[in-house]
């Protein structure tokens, strides 16, 4: 009879449990005996290429107090020896990646957070022989064997050091969260649980401390492999099975906790200053109990998710347009709904708003009111209509992208899966159910899950701003006060509004075209009736995507120096006040359920506008530019709003030394050139909207100056009648400009500089400068490419792991044509005050060495093994040949010739001479900060 009860019992059960998703079927998933769970998908889009990720339930929440960053810490010794990849002379796994084209950093890397460790190798080329299986090797190593050897960890020990200051350096919001956590996660592990954890644990922890972490929690029952790419799957689980199986499972093994956060009757407050903080920033929460976990993969959890995006999203375009008022009360405002801060077990709703320094209280206020005026009557029916349009239109396009999607897509998929339980579906079981929630979800059931997530309890408000005389913040009483007073009034319904349908009512008359033919890389070439001329490339790379990119020579170029600060905020005026007779916030609920935009620009030496669309709103992409070209807007209220924001914004933007650090830089490097001196609050005075205006119109007066590059999903039969209706259509005069030197160029110097400033977290931070007159090339491009990413792998070695002095020295090369052929490497560092002098001569002899001796010949060919790996990526990207052909109309130079053939050619003596090129020129600018 008790059986009988018991069977009934769970019968009962199963029937009332809620109907789980279905899983994404082309993606394998299994588990071993061991409790190790794979997830395995093919995808053909990136031919030859695999992404290999292992994912660990495990972070820094799992720590004990004296283990305060050994997560973390434990994240860097995967890469510093394992039991197949011991390092030195018997090869390290960072070694052997790189020669088969897997870069440190961009391919090769890990990252620790409060509840996973997720280490990956993506980008693995798995058409040469081994790849496959030995990335499989390395994530074995990963899961099991790691060596953490004593001599390692003390290497280490410095490296983490310096990621702590470079993190905390300049980073007042770390270090106000850091003091808030104590606060707002009283009496819970979130108190202190940030993985980068305790300077004084890390640099002085016992060796087995380490150890002991590892073997209790790197074990198979918390651990997912992930192998997404141009593999075979049944050989990839077979492998997986063969590998990973013999891995033990501990016997009593430690139980994964998830940390509950208590509910609070009354409202928790934090408030504090900082001398580094530039602008003042409150944040409301709202708490709720998350979904468990293993509750999560069901329709009615999905179903709770897509209500709360358009609560988010309804809220947002509330918020935006009261920041939009001339008379607005906040800098900027939002709204977020996810995790609770740190805690994976406590969801919130978050609204955020960036205060006016002299109405602090008002902006609390005025946030804390658009969310309980929203709370008291919900939202309307358009509100409501124009969001689930934007979602389902969302879907369709990752629908339509289906088979053209990247690896890294799915690998998320996969983790979300694993470490949090979210759904895994395919894209066409997703757009099904979001067509039934579409169809389904009311007004009524959006309005109850606006009031569940602005609920008026549970509250937690903190309030960061800076510390500068004269000014206070507000008590956490007042806030406190503010906030009640503002859930306590009673409020005005929202209003229906009717909005247009139609951008362009009257058509234009049509041009027409005068002359095309086929050009280089895949182009046509469209010669308008007006003069303009437009390339076009249809690419089936993406299924429904269309790019857009417009530019002219001339910019800011063309005017004098005293129209430099209207122009610095052109864009952002001209995009921010809508077209022809609709504003902003009108225009973008016409385009509800578009998948098209449209920016004008406005840069130092080109104009013009960047856009994209899918192919059925690709007319509406035509229709918008003609009226940018012909019909931009006038709106006072955005101006003036615009303009009180920025004020607001630069009252304290010197607060911070990172910005008075690249003040001077910039400064040192230009010699007070006005073109290159930032925006003070002073400066706004002279911005004038009417020669915004004025400027504008005169930049796109002339439809022949420029040129339109379109690359995508084209239909050249439908495309041709497009432009003749609305771009042939344009004005033109059939002129064309030419640039002015306007002397805006690195001086060429050879100058040391070095000065102190009060620094919250003390630290050394240097960039050096080197230039040099050496013609801009599609060669000399690649040899500078190339030369840094050599000079990356040297700083690491030596800077980074031999001497613990930094978290990475930073190099990057760029070349110009305009208003001289030149050539910029720029080398950038932080390190400890106190290493800053040992470390500084290392920069400078790996230059001269590589100058004197050129590269090896084993590190160039890594290099050369990554470029020809990303290039076979990149070729089947839309926007790689979209800047190929900008950079051929723009400087006459096809990057794209003969690539491949071109990197297999270097040698180096090639990157040597460039290298000598670079330092014979004796023009070096070093700029050092240091602290007080």
């Amino acid at each position: 009879m008790k059986k009988l009860l018991l069977g009934l019992a769970v019968a009962t059960a199963a029937l009332n449990a809620p109907a789980q998703l279905p899983h994404d079927p082309a993606i394998r998933t299994g588990r071993l005996a061991n409790g190790l769970t794979y997830y395995i998908r093919q995808n053909r889009q990136t031919p030859n290429v695999a992404d290999f990720y292992i994912a660990q339930r495990v972070g820094s929440i799992l720590e004990e107090p004296r283990q305060r960053g050994l997560a973390h810490f434990l994240e860097h010794m995967a890469f510093n020896g394992t039991e197949h990849f011991p390092g030195a002379e018997k090869g390290g796994l960072r070694e052997w990646c790189e020669r088969k084209g897997i870069k440190f950093g961009a391919n090769l890397n890990a990252y620790t957070s409060v509840d996973e460790t997720v280490y990956n190798i993506s980008s693995a080329p798995v058409d040469k022989a081994g790849v496959t299986d030995t990335c499989l090797l390395i994530l074995h190593d990963w899961s099991h064997s790691l060596l953490l050897r004593d001599e390692e960890i003390d290497k280490e020990r410095g490296v983490i050091h310096e990621e702590w200051r470079t993190r905390r350096s300049g980073m007042a919001m770390q270090r106000l969260m850091e003091e808030a956590q104590p606060v707002i996660y009283r009496g819970t592990k979130y108190e202190d649980c940030l993985p980068i954890g305790s300077m004084d644990v890390v640099d002085h922890f016992p060796y087995q401390d380490l150890r002991d972490y590892y073997q209790k929690w790197y074990r198979p029952d918390l651990q997912a492999i992930i192998v997404v790419g141009d593999i075979d799957v049944d050989r990839i689980e077979q492998k997986i099975k063969d590998l990973f199986s013999p891995i033990p499972m501990p016997a009593n093994p430690a139980e994964r906790v998830y940390y509950p956060v208590p509910d609070n009757e009354r409202m928790i407050l934090f408030q504090k200053q900082d001398a580094e903080q530039p602008i003042t920033l409150f944040t409301l929460y709202m708490k709720r109990e998350a979904t468990p976990r293993e509750q999560r993969n069901t329709e009615a959890y999905y179903r709770d998710g897509y209500l709360s995006d358009i609560v988010r999203q309804v809220m947002n375009d509330r918020l935006q347009e009261l920041t939009e008022q001339a008379d607005a009360p906040f800098i900027s405002a939002s709204l977020r709904d996810g995790q609770f801060f740190l805690s994976a077990t406590k969801d919130a709703t978050s609204g955020f708003a960036g205060c006016k320094q002299e109405d602090v209280l008002g902006g609390i206020t005025a946030l804390a009111a658009a969310m309980e005026r929203a709370r008291q009557h919900g939202f309307t029916q358009s509100e409501v209509d124009r969001a689930k349009l934007e979602l389902l239109r969302g879907m369709e396009n990752d629908y339509a992208e289906r088979h053209k999607e990247r690896n890294g897509k799915y690998v998320r998929q996969c983790l979300h899966h694993f470490t949090d339980g979210e759904p895994m579906l395919s894209a066409e079981q997703e757009l099904q159910l979001v067509k039934r929630l579409d169809k389904s979800v009311t007004l009524a059931e959006v309005n109850a899950m606006l009031r569940e997530m602005i609920s008026n309890k549970n509250q937690v408000a903190t309030l960061y701003g800076p510390d500068k005389d004269g000014f206070k913040l507000p008590t956490n009483e007042q806030i406190e006060q503010a906030i009640l007073a503002a859930q306590s009034r009673q409020y005005e319904a929202p209003k229906e509004e009717v909005v247009p349908t139609h951008l362009m009512p009257r058509l234009p008359k049509k041009g027409s075209i005068v002359s095309e033919k086929e050009v280089s890389n895949g182009y046509r070439e469209f010669v308008l009736s007006n003069g303009m001329h437009v390339y076009a490339r249809h690419t089936d790379f993406k299924a429904d995507h269309i790019s857009m990119s417009i530019f002219s020579p001339g910019g800011k170029n063309v005017y004098p120096d005293s129209d430099i600060p209207s122009m610095q905020y052109l864009g952002s005026v001209i995009g921010s006040s809508g077209v022809a007779d609709f504003s902003q916030r009108t225009l973008e609920k016409m385009l509800a359920g578009k998948q098209v935009s449209v920016s004008p620009y406005l840069n130092d030496e080109t104009e013009g506008m960047r856009g994209s669309s899918s192919v059925k709103d690709f007319e509406t992409l035509l229709q918008l530019t003609h009226l940018y070209f012909t019909a931009p807007r006038r709106d006072e209220e955005v101006f003036r709003s615009l303009m009180n924001r920025q004020a607001a914004f630069l009252t304290n933007r010197d607060a911070s030394p990172g910005v008075q650090y690249n003040d001077s830089v910039v400064s040192i490097l230009y010699g007070n050139h006005p073109r290159q001196t930032p925006v003070k609050k002073e400066d706004l005075d002279k911005v004038n909207l009417n020669r915004i205006l004025q400027i504008y119109t005169e930049r796109f007066a002339n439809a022949a100056d420029f040129k339109v590059i379109f690359t995508g999903s084209l239909d050249l039969k439908q495309l041709r009648p497009l432009l003749c209706r609305y771009l042939a259509s344009l004005p033109s005069s059939g002129t064309h400009e030419q640039l002015t030197d306007r002397g805006v160029n690195i001086r060429p110097a050879n100058e040391r500089h070095v000065f102190s400033k009060k620094l919250a977290t003390p630290s050394a931070l240097t960039n050096i400068f080197l230039t040099a007159p050496i013609p801009y090339t599609i060669d000399n491009d690649l040899r500078l490419d190339v030369l840094c990413q050599l000079m990356r792998m040297v700083y690491t070695e030596k800077v980074r792991e031999e001497k613990g002095g930094t978290y990475g020295v930073s190099i990057s090369g760029t070349m110009t044509q305009f208003p001289t052929a030149e050539a910029l490497v720029r080398i950038n560092f932080r390190t400890d005050p106190g290493k800053y002098t040992d470390l500084l001569p290392i920069i400078y002899e790996q230059l001269y060495a590589m100058a004197a001796n050129g590269p090896s010949e084993k590190d160039l060919q890594k290099v050369k093994e990554y470029e020809l790996k990303t290039y076979g990526q990149v070729v089947m990207m839309n926007d790689y040949w979209e800047q190929v052909k900008y950079k051929e109309l723009r400087y006459g130079l096809n990057f794209d010739h003969d690539y491949r053939n071109r990197v297999r050619a270097l040698t180096t003596e090639d990157i040597r001479l460039l290298c000598r090129s670079l330092l014979e020129s004796n023009r070096c600018i070093q700029v050092t900060m240091l602290p007080e």
